[in-house]
């Protein structure tokens, strides 16, 4: 979990991967634009936006390290990001206005 600064600025930076059941979850102290980069990453990543109400706005699949330094901001206001593995969003079959239970 990343919910202070200092954990939101490394986020999933430096890790050469993570298991298929992980991710890290930012939480923010409230609504705003959230950007995400790609900074230290090494393996490409899927983002998901989440509101204030837990549910999903916007939804970034496959990003690769390569996009560094791209910033990624959703459309909307997010109160919550979600750091997944490449991919499993769509294993799950998240989609946006689906509500997330944390």
């Amino acid at each position: 979990m990343a919910d202070t600064e200092e954990k939101r600025i490394k986020g999933l930076g430096g890790l050469a991967s993570i298991p298929r059941g992980y991710g890290m979850f930012f939480v923010f102290d409230s609504p705003d634009y959230q950007s995400i980069w790609m900074k230290d990453m090494l393996f490409p990543i899927d983002i998901i936006w989440i509101d204030e109400n837990s549910k999903i706005i916007h939804i970034e699949k496959n990003i690769s390290p390569d996009t560094y330094p791209k910033i990624f901001t959703a459309p909307f206001k997010a109160r919550f990001v979600l750091e997944l593995n490449a991919g499993i969003s769509e294993f799950y079959n998240l989609r946006l206005g689906q509500a997330i239970i944390f």
